[in-house]
């Protein structure tokens, strides 16, 4: 105490000087441990929310919900789509729209309506390839380390087997693959009319699957004779049409000689084109000419530049637009 009340003036500046460098050691702790906290924090949460995307397989975005051609045609999101621009950078808005709009007829040039569609059809199509993609990577990942894998990988294995109607690890890898776009487009266009049909707009069916049985699910179709028992498959949005379609052509085994061809594609290191693997889908359709149809749509509207593009991944927040 007798140096605080000291009258020298050297000792009072000296003690001056101790004080202050104190308080900056203080502060600067103080700060680390503040800084420390919060980095803590973000990387726990960025962390969970990675670990909680892994789990669920989820990607992220937008959605748009809107019901009229006109609304979703001025939609920024939509509207800002430039086909030609997706040809050229192979890259696709990572956008999701829950369902056509009934108006869709509505659009009087061919070209807008057309271009619509696709906007709408396409980032579906890239979206659940791209999950394909990544679940054919994971198993090829439990593949190479069959030996040590956990029993929770064990489960999942097992669980997907029995979904994708698969008795070994490579007969799974040769059904979990993705569909050619072009293909998927195309087959969207003819089972649709471009969006057009009862099926689509009321029932967010773009490729006319037939469902059997009882079920409430699915709708009568009008020209449907009377002794038949067939619906077409409704769903509750798009998302989910797309996806059907995909497990119906990676387990369905009228399809057994498409899902092989691709494969050896696959095995060749060759690209995926659908114009070649639609010579596989004669079983898809009743019609003699369904192959050649599929390959004319492919041709005709270029949807072959729409093979091999990505989801643009500066949209990742999941948004409602209503």
């Amino acid at each position: 105490m007798n140096i605080l009340i000291t009258q020298d003036k050297n000792i009072k500046f000296l003690f001056k000087i101790y004080y202050f460098i104190f308080l900056l050691i203080v502060l600067s702790v103080l700060t680390s441990l503040i800084y420390a906290n919060t980095f803590y924090q973000k990387s726990y949460i960025q962390k969970d929310v990675l670990l909680n995307y892994a789990e669920k397989d989820v990607q992220a975005s937008y959605i748009i919900d809107l019901k009229t051609a006109k609304s979703l045609q001025q939609n920024e999101l939509i509207h800002d789509i430039r086909i030609d621009q997706i040809r050229e950078t192979k890259s696709i808005p990572n956008i999701k729209v829950s369902q056509l709009p009934k108006d869709l007829k509505s659009i009087k040039s061919i070209k807008n309506r057309k271009e619509l569609f696709i906007k709408i059809t396409l980032p579906l199509i890239v979206q659940e390839n791209s999950k394909l993609s990544s679940l054919n990577q994971k198993i090829k990942l439990v593949k190479s380390s069959i030996n040590q894998i956990s029993r929770k990988e064990a489960i999942w294995i097992h669980n997907l087997m029995e979904e994708y109607k698969a008795d070994t690890l490579d007969s799974l890898l040769i059904k979990v693959d993705e569909i050619p776009v072009s293909l998927a487009l195309a087959q969207a266009v003819i089972e649709s009319g471009w969006g057009t049909s009862r099926f689509a707009y009321e029932g967010n069916a773009l490729f006319g699957q037939y469902i059997w049985g009882k079920t409430n699910e699915g709708i009568i179709p009008n020209e449907r004779e009377t002794d038949a028992k067939y619906k077409i498959k409704s769903f509750n949005n798009l998302s989910e049409s797309v996806a059907s379609y995909m497990k119906n052509l990676n387990t369905n085994f009228h399809y057994n000689e498409f899902r092989i061809n691709r494969f050896v594609l696959r095995s060749n290191k060759i690209p995926l084109k659908g114009i070649y693997l639609a010579e596989f889908l004669s079983s898809y359709s009743i019609e003699d000419n369904y192959i050649d149809k599929i390959k004319n749509i492919i041709e005709i509207n270029d949807f072959q530049d729409f093979e091999n593009i990505n989801i643009d991944q500066q949209l990742q927040l999941i948004t409602d637009i209503i």
